[in-house]
């Protein structure tokens, strides 16, 4: 999750929790089928957007869904909300202002090989 963080420019508390599942569940979903979860393969499916005043990934137009039935809420998540200290973050991460514009980027979806 690092990883992709610091890609996209933003700290980890500027990203909503409940929207946290898309990454994970894309980092587990790699990992039972034995592929290593890269910044480029998330890209495929997903995309930075900005949400109720956080980030957030959205799903990349024209990408195949891989969560098929994402939670539809996380009732009471602020009351289990922690925060981490930022020594214990395996990188350094940036904090994007929230005026910055997020360009639009399109990307091939790459075809199945037959």
């Amino acid at each position: 999750m690092a990883h992709i963080l610091q890609y996209f420019g933003f700290h980890i508390y500027q990203m909503n929790p409940p929207r946290m599942v898309r990454v994970r569940h894309f980092e587990f979903l790699c990992r039972d089928h034995d592929i290593e979860p890269t910044v480029e393969r998330f890209r495929v499916f997903y995309q930075l957007i900005q949400n109720m005043g956080f980030y957030s990934f959205g799903s990349r137009g024209g990408a195949k869904k891989i969560l098929l039935n994402p939670p539809k809420n996380f009732h009471d998540w602020k009351q289990k909300f922690f925060f981490i200290r930022e020594e214990v973050m395996p990188i350094a991460m940036t904090f994007r202002p929230w005026s910055e514009v997020i360009e639009k980027e399109e990307l091939a979806i790459p075809k199945k090989d037959d």
